[in-house]
């Protein structure tokens, strides 16, 4: 690649630094920490760098393709300028960043080609050091705390469902009789047969019609929800969330082994664990479709506004967020290997 900068490292109060300059221009100097790139047994610290450019909210600027990977060096930049790892900003400005993502390509733990920055390298590879094996178990982190997220989301989102099914289910048991009865005690505000004009009551008649008023019209979406089957259908919604959740749960499991596998190859200066390379293959399609799920809607709608749920039709939302997670779970389920 073509370099930007030349590095030179110093101690500084104590502390080692990397001093940057501009190649071929006149410029300040600029200066990153240089610790960045030291490693302990089982963990580099540059992987809080790895982790943080691959937040949920970049992962789907990765690209991965039979076991290359990367972002814009661009991207990347824009991902550390001014991030924190551990309470700790990072880097405080883009040309700082700039001169961080140059300084760990120096130091052989990610590539840039061209405009590319390649962070993960195909597994096949004879060569792979441990770096790169250590890169690889920070995507694997960084996917299984967005997997972590979007099951809150998803289980959260699950309750709220199911709480609206065991509120309708014990509401619609006599909300046909209760109906009539409401219709009834307005009726009987009034003179005569029919519903009576408010402006001919008594203040106390008035305030008691505006009241059975609004419980008839809450009954009516209930008897509403009855006729358009909306319990059947939220239920079978949650159930098919239920059984997602779990399919999800069980290739969460399978990421942290390959995790923990990875990074004692790694220790190993070993080959890259077998059981991952299904990861690797899916990466890429599991990371499109976690960067792809959108917030459950569940706490869009309040829990007793049965009329909304049902004009917008909530159970069509609840079938909507199960297919979503269902093939959520497919991939995610293919990137754990697990055959179907």
């Amino acid at each position: 690649m073509t370099r930007k900068y030349s590095f030179e490292t110093k101690t500084i109060n104590g502390q080692q630094f990397v001093i940057a300059e501009g190649r071929g221009q006149a410029s300040e100097p600029i200066r990153v920490r240089a610790d960045w790139i030291e490693s302990d047994d089982m963990e580099g610290k540059w992987e809080d760098l790895i982790k943080q450019i691959v937040q949920p909210e970049n992962i789907d600027q990765i690209d991965i393709d039979e076991g290359h990977g990367g972002i814009s060096r661009r991207e990347a930049v824009e991902a550390l300028a001014g991030a924190t790892a551990d309470g700790e900003t990072i880097v405080s400005s883009e040309q700082q960043a700039d001169v961080l993502v140059e300084y760990l390509a120096e130091e052989d733990i990610v590539e840039i080609e061209g405009e590319e920055l390649v962070l993960f390298r195909d597994p096949d590879e004879e060569n792979l050091n441990s770096a790169a094996l250590m890169n690889w178990a920070a995507l694997m982190s960084a996917v299984i705390e967005s997997i972590d997220e979007h099951l809150e989301r998803v289980e959260d989102a699950k309750e709220r469902f199911q709480e609206t099914v065991d509120t309708l289910e014990v509401e619609q048991q006599d909300s046909e009789e209760r109906l009539s009865k409401t219709a009834q005690r307005i009726q009987n505000l009034g003179p005569g047969q029919g519903v009576p004009d408010p402006d001919t009551l008594s203040d106390e008649e008035r305030q008691e019609y505006t009241q059975l008023k609004e419980h008839y019209l809450y009954l009516q979406d209930i008897e509403k929800a009855k006729s358009e089957n909306f319990v059947e259908n939220v239920s079978a919604g949650v159930d098919q969330i239920g059984m997602a959740i779990e399919r999800l749960e069980a290739a969460r499991e399978a990421y942290d082994m390959f995790h923990s596998n990875t990074r004692k190859a790694a220790l190993k200066s070993s080959v890259f664990p077998e059981e991952a390379l299904e990861f690797v293959d899916n990466a890429g399609s599991l990371i499109n479709e976690l960067a792809g799920q959108e917030e459950s809607q569940a706490d869009e709608v309040a829990d007793d506004d049965f009329a909304e749920m049902i004009e917008e039709n909530h159970g069509e939302t609840v079938q909507e967020q199960a297919a979503e997670t269902a093939d959520l779970a497919e991939t995610a389920e293919e990137a754990a290997g697990f055959k179907r």
